[in-house]
């Protein structure tokens, strides 16, 4: 949260003094409608600025703002400024009554929903819960529905996940109409019928009983890492895809799929990516200034040192998942769990055994690296380290054309955000040790 603060008083600042036109005519209303909600309803704000894909606006913003070249190109995402306000306003009970720039025709309301205006409109008016489009009106904050004029508002939707057991039920939000939720590589699919709504309901559920019985000591981080699902298109291919995003807090993207083991291990492999980033808001575990790109097993292209480790702490995060899915199956089902382990345990070797010699490493990240190795270990896959990382070896290339990033600005994090990023130091561990055997069929 107070990373996220920080971010929005940057942008605010930064529009006043670098989109003055912007700022007299819409931001500074906006900005003021922010202060007052986050008077009136802190938590209410809390959860509008930390929805997942207000990180992407923020970022967004920031990137044009610090860029004088894009500067004239930024009211379209400054303008969704006002958005933000109105959503948090909503929330905290206040009754705000603003005009919305809608850029695309879409108002975007973060955690309530997008209104998709009519006819190329490209404003509306906010009255307390009323929007109102050249004399036809929405009404948001009950759900709402079509106007007179086809106008619609589309109200966020809840995958509700009630636990066997008795446990507290939970839910994420499907995030299929938000305008920044294409930030994860692979194309998002387009709004879900009702049917395909319902689809991605079972799934979720059903891949959460998958969790709560392979991995039950992950799911309460899981639980509270995951907070919106966005659907991507299916590749060609046919294989699934999925992806999450550090600006994206929070929110995992995965094309549908009904089976619930593979979902399952999406969830695990994506939240592990998620408290990652936690952790490296927090501190630097490699060289900002280091230049060298990697080869993994996961990857076709070299990455960068702070790719790899995070890929290895998410590829990592599933060892458990398959060692014991592979011990409540049989036969050809159990080879094929086994199968997975040994593919992804082979790959975790290799990229921890780069990691451990990897001279751009900080203290913190050796002591995570370290870590790591240890829980490989009980995972029944031992590291033996690289005598050093050479230079001219196939896995490390040095880029000397690769661009140095900008020294990272460092912003404040919020206790919460500090116990997730515990999450990714001390992962949920392999709690027997395992035969590191060659399993049949495996490369």
């Amino acid at each position: 949260m107070t990373r996220r603060l920080l971010m929005l008083m940057r942008v605010a600042e930064k529009a006043r003094n670098k989109a003055p036109d912007f700022w007299e005519a819409r931001g500074a209303a906006a900005w003021e409608l922010c202060k007052r909600a986050l008077q009136a309803d802190v938590r209410a704000f809390e959860d509008v600025l930390l929805h997942p894909h207000v990180g992407v606006w923020l970022g967004r913003c920031m990137r044009a703002l610090n860029d004088d070249a894009r500067v004239v190109r930024a009211d379209t995402d400054l303008d969704r400024l006002g958005g933000v306000a109105a959503a948090a306003a909503l929330r905290a009970g206040l009754h705000p009554h603003l005009s919305l720039p809608a850029p695309g025709s879409f108002v975007w309301l973060p955690t309530l929903g997008v209104a998709r205006l009519s006819g190329g409109a490209d404003e509306a008016q906010l009255r307390g819960d009323v929007l109102d489009v050249g004399g036809q009106a929405s009404v948001l904050v009950d759900g709402g529905g079509r106007s007179a004029d086809d106008t619609t508002w589309n109200a966020r939707r809840d995958l509700t996940v009630s636990p066997q057991g008795g446990a507290t039920p939970w839910s994420v939000v499907l995030e299929d109409t938000d305008p920044y939720r294409n930030a994860h590589v692979h194309p998002v699919a387009p709004e879900q019928t009702a049917a395909e709504t319902r689809a991605w309901q079972r799934s979720v559920a059903s891949a959460w009983d998958v969790v709560l019985r392979l991995v039950p000591e992950r799911a309460a981080a899981c639980a509270a890492l995951w907070k919106a699902l966005v659907p991507l298109r299916p590749p060609r291919t046919g294989r699934g895809v999925s992806s999450s995003a550090r600006e994206a807090y929070g929110a995992i993207a995965a094309s549908f799929t009904p089976d619930p083991v593979r979902l399952a291990e999406t969830v695990v492999h994506e939240s592990a990516h998620i408290a990652f980033w936690a952790l490296a808001d927090l501190t630097d575990l490699t060289d900002p200034e280091d230049r060298t790109l990697q080869r993994v097993g996961w990857r076709k292209d070299a990455r960068p040192i702070g790719a790899v480790l995070t890929g290895t702490h998410a590829h990592l995060a599933v060892l458990e998942f398959w060692r014991r899915r592979g011990q409540e199956l049989s036969d050809g089902p159990a080879r094929h769990a086994r199968t997975r382990l040994h593919h992804y345990g082979v790959q975790v070797v290799d990229a921890l055994r780069i990691l451990q010699a990897h001279p751009a490493l900080t203290p913190m990240g050796a002591r995570f690296v370290s870590a790591m190795v240890d829980e490989a270990a009980r995972c029944g896959y031992s590291v033996r380290p690289l005598p050093s990382v050479r230079l001219n070896c196939p896995s490390h290339h040095r880029v000397a054309s690769r661009e140095t990033p900008d020294p990272a600005r460092r912003y404040g994090v919020s206790s919460s955000a500090q116990g997730l990023a515990g999450f990714a130091v001390s992962s949920a561990g392999c709690r027997e040790k395992t035969v590191d055997e060659t399993t049949p069929g495996a490369s």
